[in-house]
């Protein structure tokens, strides 16, 4: 799924969060109802997609992260990089490991199981595994952390929105009409770039990429610079769409986004050359070249080789099979 950055945010102006969430695409590799009744504790292993878990009743309680936290009604967990992690009825029950019990979640669908657990207090979970592919990926995982906790018991402001999906949610779920696995992975997808966007508009600490989002200097540049990557930017290009003098412009840069403003520029470039190569097999590497601000598929190569490490066309031979750069 692919959404433009007018539908995530509706102003005027730079909007370089905007930019990135539409370079990206949200596809869901397992969705799975599940009912839980007390005692009952699962762990789950490491995952290389994007975890999500909201309950539909009752509660459960979340250790990630070297952290426990209540997950109650109307909350929403994400867990950006699929780190192992525990769900259970109570913070002290012991937990097994889901593949003990179940196996994996089935690829795609609903997949329902009722015999997980005791017969005490009932809770049911909705859990999805996303596949989050695209150009903007690297960047927006570095930004996020091990665990995003949203809704009325993560404390901080409620999120604009995000009870009105989670209840279409549970009615798809809930329902069982026609088309409603359909429709259910569509509010899964978006529930994701809900949270996304929620944790990235967070206050972010110095010296993060996060805070660079939220610095409206830095932040004009970023969205200049990732809407047009083809176009000849230097230092104190960039400087003027910020509004600053070179010199200010450049040391802020580096201490927001960590990188220097064309080692960034360079590293976009080559994340959004890598995707046309995955996803584009018949698009020449000349015009790629083109396309990320290159004037010769030699200096793109030569550029693309010292940043990925292979010439373009091997990385193009070796991840023709694979959907993620």
């Amino acid at each position: 799924m692919r959404l433009s950055p007018g539908v995530l945010r509706d102003r005027s102006g730079p909007d370089a969060l905007g930019t990135l969430l539409g370079r990206i695409r949200v596809g869901t590799a397992r969705f799975g109802r599940i009912e839980l009744g007390a005692p009952w504790g699962v762990r789950m292993g490491p995952r290389d997609t994007v975890t999500l878990h909201h309950p539909l009743d009752g509660e459960m309680w979340l250790d990630a992260d070297g952290r426990t936290a209540r997950i109650g009604p109307g909350d929403l967990v994400i867990l950006p990089h699929g780190v192992p992690h525990s769900l259970k009825y109570r913070p002290d029950a012991r937990v097994m490991m889901e593949e003990q019990r179940h196996g994996p979640l089935p690829e795609g669908g609903l997949s329902v199981r009722r015999s997980f657990g005791g017969d005490g207090v009932r809770t049911v979970v909705l859990c999805a595994e996303l596949a989050l592919t695209g150009a903007a990926r690297g960047l927006l995982l570095r930004a996020l952390p091990p665990v995003i906790h949203l809704g009325p018991n993560a404390g901080g402001d409620p999120l604009p929105g995000l009870r009105r999906i989670l209840d279409a949610l549970r009615e798809e779920v809930r329902d069982g009409r026609s088309a409603s696995p359909l429709l259910a992975a569509r509010l899964v997808e978006v529930l994701l770039l809900q949270g996304i966007r929620a944790e990235l508009e967070r206050p972010a600490a110095a010296g993060t990429w996060g805070a660079a989002l939220g610095d409206d200097r830095v932040g004009r540049a970023l969205d200049a610079l990732y809407k047009a990557p083809g176009y000849p930017w230097s230092v104190a290009e960039l400087a003027r769409v910020a509004g600053m003098s070179r010199a200010a412009f450049a040391p802020l840069f580096r201490e927001l986004v960590g990188e220097s403003p064309i080692a960034h520029l360079t590293a976009w470039r080559m994340a959004l050359a890598k995707t046309a190569l995955c996803e584009q097999p018949d698009l020449p590497v000349g015009r790629i070249a083109a396309s990320v601000g290159y004037g010769s598929e030699f200096a793109f190569s030569a550029a693309f080789r010292r940043v990925v490490g292979m010439p373009p066309g091997r990385y193009r031979a070796t991840t023709r099979t694979t959907s993620t750069p």
